[in-house]
C-alpha cells in the first residue's frame, strides 16, 4: 500500500459520503434546470435583490439573502452559478459539523452522522436547489457552532474563536430571522461551559455577545441610513395575531380597544391554522387591514393579550406542532403548510412568477425537468423511513448532553440547544411548516452523533 493510500484509508467513509453527496447535487443540476422555482418566497427574494426599491424594504424578513443574490449576480449573472454555490454551501456545512465532532474527540464513525445527514438529506438538497435562504443560513449556523466548539475545546479557551462564533451566528440571523435565537444561546452556553471563577466566564460570554451585537448593530445602522426596515421583520404584530387566532377565546380576556372585530365565535377545533389569518381572504385582519404590515400594532396587542390570558392553550398548540420535525404531515389542520417535501411536486403558478423574475434578472437555462428528478423524490421519501430517522436523531441528541463527558458534552449541549431552538421558535411564533423543520436537522444530527458515541462508550464500559 502506498503512503498516499494509507493516509486516505481512515477517511474512506467520509470520501464515499462526499462522493455520493456531490453526485446527488450534480444529478439535480443536470436534470432540474435552472433550479426549483416552485416556492413563492423565491419571487420575494429576487424582487428585493434586483428590482425593488432597496435591500431593506422587505417587511417580512431581514435582507441577508437578497444581498447574497445581488453579490453573486454581480460576480457572475448565470443563475445556475448561484445554485451551484448553494450546493457547495451544503457540502461545506456537512464537513464543518464533521470537523466539530472530531475536534471534541468523537471517533470518525460518530462524526459521520451529521456529515451523512448534511450530504445526503434530500430535503436539504432540495432547498439548496431553490432560490431560498436556507442554504447560506445552514452554512453560517454550522460555521458559528464550529467556531464556538473551537473556542472552548480540549486545547483551552480562545476568545477569537468565540467572537467568530457570535459574529457568524448573528450573520445567520440576517438570512433567516429565526436565527436571532442562536447568539443568546451561544452567550449563555459560553458562560456556563467555562469552568472556574466568574471573570473568565464573563469574558467568554462577552466575546460572543460583543461580536454578535456588532453585526446586528451594523445591519440596523445600514438599514436606517437606507431608510428601510431596521428590525428582523415588520410583521411581528401580524404573526402574533396569527399565532393566537386559532385558539383565542375573547370570553377569557378583554380585547384591546378597537380589536373586538378579531374575535371569533366558532370553536377552536373548527378554526384553520395560523397561515390562514395572515394570507387568505376571510381572515378578519385581512378584511379590515388588507395586507401586512398594515395594522400590525393593533394586531400584536390583541395576539399578546390572548396568549397571556390563555397560556396553556398557547403552549398546547405549540407542543402539538413539534412532532412535525419527525413527521412533516403531523398536526393536521388546514392552512398550516403541512406535508413532507417532494422535489417532484410542481407549483405552476409560482413557477411562472419566479421564472419570470429569473429570466428577467439572469442569464438562465430554459426550464427543464428530467426523469432523474423522480429518482431524487423517491430518495427523499426513502431516507426518512416514515419518520424513524429524524426520530432517532432526536432520541440520541437528548442522550448526548446526558451521557457524554468533557468537551464532547459541552458540544452536544450546544448542538442540542441550537437545533431544538430552531424547531421550537417557528412553532412558538407562528407555525412550524415542513420547510422550517429542515435546517435544524443537521444540527440535531451533530448532537445525535455525540449521543451515539457516548452511549456506545457507556455500554462498552459496562461490558468490560
Amino acid at each position: 500500500m502506498s503512503a498516499r493510500s494509507a493516509r486516505l484509508r481512515p477517511h474512506l467513509a467520509l470520501l464515499l459520503l462526499l462522493a455520493a453527496g456531490v453526485f446527488l447535487r450534480v444529478l439535480l443540476m443536470v436534470e432540474y434546470r435552472p433550479a426549483v422555482l416552485s416556492n413563492p418566497d423565491s419571487a420575494r427574494f429576487l424582487h428585493f435583490a434586483h428590482f425593488g426599491d432597496g435591500l431593506f424594504e422587505d417587511h417580512f424578513g431581514p435582507s441577508g439573502y437578497a444581498a447574497f443574490l445581488k453579490v453573486t449576480r454581480a460576480v457572475w449573472d448565470r443563475f445556475e452559478a448561484t445554485i451551484a454555490l448553494q450546493h457547495l454551501f451544503g457540502i461545506a456545512a456537512a464537513l464543518l459539523l464533521y470537523a466539530a465532532l472530531r475536534r471534541v474527540g468523537a471517533p470518525r464513525w460518530a462524526a459521520l452522522v451529521p456529515a451523512a445527514i448534511g450530504l445526503l438529506w434530500g430535503d436539504l438538497v432540495y432547498l439548496e436547489h431553490s432560490p431560498l435562504s436556507e442554504s447560506p443560513f445552514v452554512l453560517l449556523v454550522a460555521a458559528g457552532l464550529y467556531a464556538a466548539v473551537r473556542g472552548l475545546d480540549r486545547d483551552g479557551r480562545s476568545l477569537a474563536w468565540l467572537a467568530g462564533a457570535g459574529a457568524l451566528l448573528a450573520t445567520a440571523a440576517l438570512f433567516r430571522n429565526v436565527g436571532i435565537v442562536l447568539p443568546p444561546i451561544a452567550v449563555v452556553w459560553a458562560f456556563a461551559a467555562v469552568t472556574g471563577p466568574w471573570r473568565p466566564r464573563l469574558v467568554a460570554a462577552g466575546a460572543v455577545a460583543g461580536a454578535a451585537a456588532l453585526v446586528i448593530g451594523a445591519y440596523v445602522a445600514l438599514a436606517a441610513i437606507d431608510g428601510g426596515t431596521t428590525g428582523m421583520s415588520d410583521v411581528s404584530g401580524w404573526n402574533l395575531y396569527g399565532r393566537a387566532a386559532p385558539f383565542a377565546d375573547c370570553e377569557q380576556f378583554d380585547p384591546p380597544e378597537g380589536t373586538r372585530f378579531l374575535c371569533e365565535r366558532r370553536p377552536a377545533s373548527k378554526r384553520p391554522g395560523s397561515l390562514y389569518y395572515l394570507w387568505f381572504d376571510g381572515s378578519p385582519a385581512r378584511e379590515r387591514y388588507g395586507h401586512p404590515p398594515i395594522g400590525g400594532e393593533k394586531l400584536g396587542e390583541w395576539g399578546r393579550a390572548a396568549i397571556l390570558a390563555q397560556p396553556f392553550d398557547y403552549l398546547s398548540d405549540v407542543a402539538r406542532q413539534l412532532p412535525r420535525f419527525v413527521d412533516p404531515s403531523a398536526y393536521h389542520r388546514r392552512y398550516t403548510g403541512g406535508g413532507p417535501f417532494s422535489i417532484a411536486r410542481r407549483n405552476p403558478a409560482a413557477e411562472r412568477l419566479v421564472g419570470f423574475d429569473v429570466q428577467r434578472d439572469y442569464d438562465a437555462a430554459h426550464p427543464h425537468v428530467g426523469a432523474g428528478v423522480e429518482r431524487v423524490a423517491e430518495w427523499q421519501d426513502t431516507e426518512r423511513l416514515g419518520g424513524i430517522v429524524p426520530g432517532l436523531l432526536v432520541v440520541f441528541a437528548i442522550l448526548g448532553p446526558l451521557l457524554a463527558r468533557g468537551p464532547a458534552r459541552r458540544a452536544a449541549l450546544l448542538f442540542a440547544l441550537a437545533g431544538g431552538a430552531l424547531v421550537v421558535l417557528p412553532a412558538a411564533t407562528l407555525t412550524l411548516i415542513a420547510r422550517y423543520a429542515v435546517p435544524p436537522t443537521p444540527i440535531v444530527a451533530a448532537a445525535a452523533g455525540i449521543g451515539v458515541w457516548a452511549l456506545a462508550d457507556r455500554l462498552r464500559a459496562r461490558r468490560a
